[in-house]
């Protein structure tokens, strides 16, 4: 791994029954903290990662049992958009992130915005938002792996 703080300060995030496996700070170049929290709820169960009192890390990783990126994308697009208002989620397209193929979306509201990257791995959907303009959360991106 090259990531700009010691690597050996990261950990490993695998867990069973999730499919896909990465690397995060335990503490931001900065200086802060990194918490992760995790929740289960019906049909999702959900990873969170964000750094204390600061912007360095926005990760969030859940996996939805059962359903496809288009359905994900057609319920969460409206909630984002009640949230945020009218025309702040941008259309769906596709791209490939590790070698799989995913679709990808944005969202923006004031003066943040947060990507978004949907995979299919065996029926079900994993989507994982983050915040495109923090280098760091794109150096957690490239930890990523999928387990088989």
């Amino acid at each position: 791994m090259d990531h700009s703080t010691d690597s050996s300060d990261w950990q490993q995030f695998l867990r069973a029954g999730f499919k896909l496996r990465f690397s995060y700070p335990t503490v931001t170049p900065q200086g802060h903290e990194v918490d992760l929290a995790e929740e289960e709820s019906e049909g999702a169960s959900r990873v969170h990662l964000t750094s204390r009192d600061s912007q360095e890390i926005y990760v969030e990783i859940t996996h939805f049992a059962g359903l496809t990126p288009d359905q994900e994308y057609a319920r969460h697009k409206p909630y984002l958009e009640q949230r945020f208002g009218a025309g702040s989620v941008g259309e769906a397209g596709t791209s490939t992130l590790g070698g799989f193929p995913v679709w990808t979306y944005s969202f923006r509201w004031d003066q943040r915005e947060r990507s978004v990257i949907l995979f299919n791995l065996g029926g079900d959907t994993y989507r994982i938002i983050y915040d495109p303009r923090s280098p760091l959360n794109e150096q957690i991106l490239s930890t990523i792996s999928v387990l088989e």
